[in-house]
């Protein structure tokens, strides 16, 4: 079998690494790119989850998150890939196998809002971006209660779309890149 070759396996991830890092490297050079970039590169992990199993998954992840995190020059893109849309394309299979719908969705949402203030804690306390902190300060409680729920609508829509694209994969995508050998 095709895919169950070591020297395939590798491969195809190498070549995934490689497309995520130049898409995280070269994405968020366009400003409005900060926080595509991550969730287009996160995308790219499906295929190896679905393929290979979510160890080779997590250690796709585990190496891009480094390349990136060392490598990136926009470090909150670099976070957002690294604490966020790098490892829950890994993670998503097993939060979709919680039976009930609400629970499922309190526990994406609740991962979904620890990894944003993780990253904003370190942007604006580790990382100190003069810049952030100073826009930070013009921030009201109006104006932050809106960023969360406007983060929390595109965190599910993401999801959704993630399940699509995964579908997408399978019905379409993997028929045709693996046609010996699945």
């Amino acid at each position: 079998m095709l895919k169950n070759r070591m020297s395939f396996r590798v491969a195809f991830c190498g070549i995934l690494a490689a497309l995520m890092t130049v898409i995280m490297l070269v994405g968020p050079l366009i400003p409005t790119m900060t926080y595509v970039a991550p969730a287009a590169a996160g995308v790219f992990l499906i295929p190896v989850v679905w393929d290979f199993g979510g160890k080779a998954g997590g250690l796709l992840y585990a190496a891009v998150a480094l390349l990136v995190f060392f490598l990136a020059p926009d470090k909150e893109a670099a976070l957002c890939f690294v604490l966020l849309f790098g490892w829950y394309p890994v993670a998503r299979p097993k939060l979709q196998h919680i039976r009930q719908k609400p629970v499922r969705l309190v526990v994406k949402l609740a991962l979904f809002n620890a990894a944003l203030l993780a990253i904003y804690a370190l942007l604006l306390f580790v990382f100190v971006m003069p810049d952030l902190q100073q826009e930070a300060q013009s921030w009201t409680a109006l104006l932050l209660v809106a960023f969360f729920v406007l983060g929390n609508i595109s965190f599910l829509l993401y999801d959704v779309v993630l399940g699509r694209i995964a579908d997408l994969y399978v019905r379409r995508l993997r028929p045709k890149l693996f046609r010996r050998g699945l």
